[in-house]
């Protein structure tokens, strides 16, 4: 997967590390994940 760009989430750094590295939340947030 390539990614470019910057985009500041309005969340603690806690909370979206919590999100990244949970799956349920991105499959929810990624088209095509599984």
């Amino acid at each position: 997967m390539d990614m470019t760009g910057e985009y500041r989430i309005p969340a603690p750094r806690e909370k979206v590390w919590e999100a990244l590295n949970d799956p349920e939340i991105l499959k929810i947030c990624i088209p095509g994940c599984q």
